[in-house]
């Protein structure tokens, strides 16, 4: 899960423009889409792009210039660096918080 603060409202109250931004997110990660949806709440855009490898959410406030970011992922060879990464360059946020959960199985 990410929280992206001081995102430009412009990156993130464009439906398209975020969707194609995802799309690339998805490209830069080496992830599998397999079909996307979104909704615009005038301002704000709530979208789901799920993958073969589970799912990427994002929520945005573009008047608070903020965006929640929720990525479920079995690939193990991702790594949240290059997550990180590949957030900060395609939205550019002031600041971003990251914490990552861990489901393996550990019974």
């Amino acid at each position: 899960m990410l929280q992206l603060q001081g995102v430009a409202p412009t990156r993130i109250d464009n439906p398209g423009r975020l969707k194609s931004a995802l799309n690339a997110v998805v490209d830069d990660l080496g992830l599998t889409r397999v079909s996307e949806h979104s909704h615009y709440f005038v301002p704000g855009v709530s979208a789901v792009i799920i993958l073969s490898e589970s799912h990427l959410s994002v929520h945005t406030w573009p008047e608070l210039e903020y965006m929640h970011v929720d990525l479920l992922t079995c690939v193990e060879k991702l790594k949240g660096a290059d997550l990180e990464r590949t957030l900060r360059r395609t939205f550019q946020p002031a600041e971003l918080h990251m914490v990552r959960l861990d489901y393996t199985n550990r019974s």
